[in-house]
């Protein structure tokens, strides 16, 4: 007997819901981070005991009694009731009565029982045998030869060029009267079924049964487990617990090996981690120690030798310059009627005229909307001036762009790497910024050099510390934050606010500091202070007070200053004890408006001229300076409409913007004095810093992750088994039984009628994207402030975003591995371990590169709701299995670069496909075992593509947004970055 062929398939309408839909299939749509997942769960777990429970009830598809979707007679009372006899038997089977089709007793059975069967009445069995391995729902006919019987079945139930069934005459030889002869219509029982003699429906394997053959079944053998369907019992994988004759491994603990190995492989890293920090660390604890004791050494014979230490230091340097005109005397910064009018026709900074003196320090100060801050940008280049003429060491420049590697600028925020220490924090600013050509030790010198000299020595292995954790001083924090700059070797130092958040002690500490500093080491010092205490503000040497709107109000030495303000009739009432003020609160009060001229200053306005604390000050100035006023122009903004203002916007950006995302992408090499590191030397810092961030404790990694992964895989693990039928697959019925069914119920007949593996783990896809995103949204939205500093002064953003990216990959790894244990030792598929682990592992990386794109878009404080609606988006709307690609052909390109559609149909190709669809082992080795139902639900799904295919087309999306993550970090939010 030919066995069917499946060449042709039904077409199946995708628009029609198959049964697997209509199906209770568990699934979930679940939350994640933190208390989100601990809600969703229940909801899932809630789901699943409802269709365990639906599928346990009588008359659901799962039950044994509802297993066909034909019109059955009702069971017998009793499973097993005495053997029929033409005594005992009931009128409407005896055996004198017509066999027509579909006519067949039901025993009341488990469906472990392999018993259990759709067995032919005997009124069919007097007149015909229905041989094993087929069955026979067709009836009996009698006729005269065999091919009037075949003609007769074909027409009346199912015909011949129908491929779906092979079906063939069969006969006893029993004599119908007449010269005819009974003949019965036998049906091939394809795989998965079991079909004894004589049974008018086959059904399928029993569970804990192997059914090599439809007509050959035997208990499960030890070591193996037989779901219901099984033809070639499947072998258990390492760590199961497999006992003899059953249908599931049973939950076993096993996956606590693999977690104890997860675990003390992290220790013993972390231990070797830890021991070589802290020999580095008491190494750097001896050379400091050396160097800050030759410092403060009495010892004449030990300063020579320091001296003549830093005398063949000095003379590495001026070898480095080749020939190149010295400038370690400093910078002289002049600055004359510098203007900035913004696109809207604003002026923002009306004509300051000034110097920033080498080897001197200037506090710069003014009114709220003077352009203290404004000034400094204009003069670094960091926004382009619009008038005015600038000259370094008497040299016209449009601005210190040119000199940037030599320049360096302090913000207002402390902004440094929080969890770090003060000299991991200082030591990779002094890598990333000093030249190329120092050697190691010349950097670390520089290193203790500013450690010592913003005496930060005994706090250098304190972390930096936040609200949450405790670390070092507010105060040691602001000289930590001068110290990332004057690590780099600057000639000019400008400082936002310095002092802002201190008390009298620290600030006026700081500002000595500054001080000493800039007539040390020939260094042109300018800081913006606000409100500074007496001894503070007299630290500086030069003072520039800039009055709202950008306007001079003075520049000059700080020792005269206040007879300047006695000068112009505010003078400063040093002998009041009621005033009390300070010095710098005096001059900021006048020039806020407090108060008019004495009328006995020496310098007055022209007779005629109305006091205006706004213009007054600046027209006082011009007149000391023996300079002409200003002019009405500088007073009236020019008016400029808002097509002007967008075309000035627009033509900006397409003129400096390409300059600078170039520099952005390939960052130069640099002076040739002062070489810039290498991409590759910039990937290795970053890394090495990055790993320190992401391993600070062995128990912080093994909280956050391995328990923390380690327990959804276990409890998913466990959910996804619970109840007494194991997930499984279970194909389509026979065609021609599904041809006497209902006629609403002919199309679900033929689908799966159970696909749980799919549906379950589909159940996943969101909750793992969610968790991957909300952890990596952290490794750039934290530090994003960090970032533009450092972009700022040259950090190459490629060899960055390579370098953090790949610090997070052994977290990657780790917590993939940590879902995937528990599911291998608790969860029997028919997928093999390591295709499994493949595809938790490329759906975890998905989700951590869509950490860096959500972080990259949207603030920090809103990162952990916006991953759980992108898993939403990807892992539930656009996974393929809730959606089909049928029924949204508009958005079928969203399907194409979504990496959960192309994982759920790697899994359904190795979870469904690969092993159903044709028998892959023993004595029915290629046969089609449910390729009719797997081939319809690869129609209403649209997953024709194999494993490997879908795993690589899951990498090329993961590399796609990987590549726009790039592009997005680079391009974005260029102005903060200069």
């Amino acid at each position: 007997m030919q066995r069917p062929s499946y060449g042709a398939i039904d077409v199946h309408d995708p628009r029609k819901p198959a049964s697997g839909r209509n199906r209770a299939d568990p699934f979930t749509t679940a939350t994640v981070v933190s208390g989100i997942v601990l809600a969703s769960v229940a909801l899932l777990a809630g789901t699943r005991l409802a269709n365990l429970e639906a599928a346990a009830a009588p008359g659901s598809p799962e039950h044994p009694s509802s297993r066909l979707l034909v019109d059955t007679p009702a069971p017998a009372p009793s499973p097993r009731g005495p053997k029929p006899s033409k005594d005992n038997m009931p009128d409407d089977i005896d055996p004198d009565l017509p066999c027509s089709s579909n006519s067949f007793k039901v025993q009341w059975c488990g469906t472990g029982d392999n018993n259990c069967k759709y067995s032919m009445r005997p009124n069919c069995l007097s007149k015909f045998q229905c041989p094993a391995g087929s069955y026979c729902n067709a009836g009996a006919y009698a006729a005269a030869d065999k091919a009037e019987a075949q003609t007769y079945f074909e027409a009346t139930y199912w015909p011949a060029y129908r491929q779906y069934t092979a079906c063939n005459v069969v006969t006893s030889n029993i004599a119908a009267g007449g010269g005819l002869t009974w003949f019965g219509y036998a049906c091939v029982c394809n795989p998965g079924f079991y079909c004894p003699e004589n049974i008018a429906l086959p059904r399928f394997c029993m569970s804990r049964w192997e059914c090599k053959t439809p007509s050959q079944t035997r208990k499960c053998p030890k070591n193996h487990y037989c779901l219901q369907g099984t033809v070639e019992a499947r072998k258990c994988t390492f760590g199961q617990d497999c006992k003899k004759h059953i249908d599931a491994p049973q939950g076993g603990a096993f996956f606590l090996l693999w977690m104890f190995i997860i675990i003390v492989c992290a220790y013993i890293g972390f231990l070797i981690r830890d021991r070589y920090k802290d020999s580095k660390r008491e190494r750097i604890n001896l050379e400091t120690q050396d160097y800050y004791d030759v410092l403060h050494s009495k010892d004449e014979a030990a300063k020579e030798a320091r001296a003549s230490a830093d005398d063949e230091f000095r003379g590495k340097l001026s070898s480095m310059k080749s020939g190149l005109p010295d400038v370690e005397d400093g910078y002289r910064i002049e600055f004359s009627d510098l203007r900035l009018t913004l696109p809207g026709g604003a002026t923002v900074m009306r004509g300051p005229s000034g110097a920033l003196e080498c080897g001197k320090s200037t506090a710069i100060m003014g009114a709220s909307g003077a352009g203290k801050t404004t000034i400094m940008n204009l003069i670094t280049g960091k926004v382009k001036k619009t008038g005015g003429i600038i000259t370094v060491n008497g040299e016209e420049v449009e601005d210190l762009q040119r000199f940037k590697q030599r320049t360096a600028f302090v913000p207002q925020e402390d902004i440094m790497l929080r969890e770090l220490t003060v000299l991991d924090n200082i030591t990779f600013s002094a890598n990333m910024r000093l030249p190329a050509n120092w050697t190691t030790e010349m950097k670390r010198e520089k290193v203790m050099e500013v450690l010592c000299t913003l005496g930060l020595t005994h706090v250098q292995h304190s972390i930096i510390g936040d609200e949450f954790e405790r670390g070092i001083s507010g105060g040691q924090r602001k000289r930590v934050n001068v110290g990332l700059e004057l690590v780099a070797d600057p000639k000019i130092l400008f400082l936002d606010e310095p002092t802002t958040g201190l008390d009298s002690v620290s600030a006026s500490k700081l500002c000595k500091t500054l001080r000493d500093i800039a007539e040390q080491k020939r260094l042109t010092v300018a800081a913006v202070i606000h409100s500074p205490g007496p001894e503070a503000f007299m630290s500086f040497h030069n003072f520039l007070l800039l009055q709202t709107g950008g306007r001079l109000v003075y520049y000059g030495p700080m020792p005269k200053v206040e007879q300047y303000f006695e000068d112009i009739g505010f003078k400063y009432p040093r002998d009041d004890q009621q005033d009390g003020a300070p010095l710098a609160d005096h001059i900021l009060s006048k020039v806020a408006g407090d108060g008019r001229p004495s009328p006995g200053a020496k310098i007055k306005l022209k007779a005629g001229d109305t006091w205006d604390h706004l213009t007054g000050f600046t027209k006082l100035w011009h007149m000391k300076q023996g300079l002409e006023p200003p002019c009405d122009a500088d007073e009236a903004p020019e008016k400029v409409g808002r097509a002007a203002a967008t075309w000035a916007s627009l033509k900006h950006s397409f003129t400096e913007m390409p300059s600078q995302y170039k520099t952005l992408f390939c960052p130069g090499r640099g002076d040739a004095d002062r070489p810039t590191i290498s991409s590759g030397y910039t990937f290795f810092i970053c890394f090495r810093r990055a790993c320190n961030q992401n391993y600070t404790t062995f128990w912080s990694f093994f909280f956050s992750i391995v328990v923390f992964y380690g327990a959804v895989g276990f409890f998913f693990a466990s959910l996804f088994t619970i109840g007494d039928d194991p997930p499984n697959v279970l194909g389509g019925y026979p065609s021609d039984i599904c041809s006497l069914a209902y006629p609403a119920l002919r199309s679900n007949c033929k689908d799966l009628q159970s696909n749980q593996f799919f549906a379950l783990m589909g159940s996943i896809v969101f909750i793992q994207i969610a968790m991957a995103a909300a952890t990596t949204s952290a490794t750039f939205g934290c530090e994003t402030a960090q970032y533009w500093r450092e972009c700022s002064v040259g950090l190459n953003t490629p060899a960055y975003f390579f370098a953090k990216s790949a610090a997070d990959l052994p977290l990657c790894v780790v917590s993939a591995m940590a879902i995937w244990a528990p599911f291998a030792s608790i969860f029997a598929t028919p997928v093999s371990n390591g295709n499994f682990f493949v595809l938790l592992l490329l759906l975890n990386l998905f989700g951590y590169v869509s950490g860096y794109f959500i972080s990259f878009l949207v603030p920090y404080n809103y990162c952990g709701l916006t991953s759980v609606a992108w898993g939403v988006w990807w892992g539930l709307l656009f996974n393929g299995y809730n959606m089909p690609i049928h029924f949204q052909p508009a958005l079928k390109f969203i399907y194409y670069v979504s990496a959960p559609r192309w994982y759920m149909e790697g899994w359904f190709d190795v979870s469904t496909v690969y092993p159903y669809k044709r028998v892959r082992s023993g004595k029915l080795k290629g046969e089609p075992y449910y390729r009719f139902g797997i081939g319809r639900a690869q129609r209403q799904y649209a997953f024709w593509n194999r494993f490997p295919s879908c795993m690589g087309y899951m990498i090329l999306c993961i590399m796609a947004l990987y590549i726009v993550d790039l592009v997005i970090i680079t391009v974005t939010q260029v102005n903060k970055k200069k």
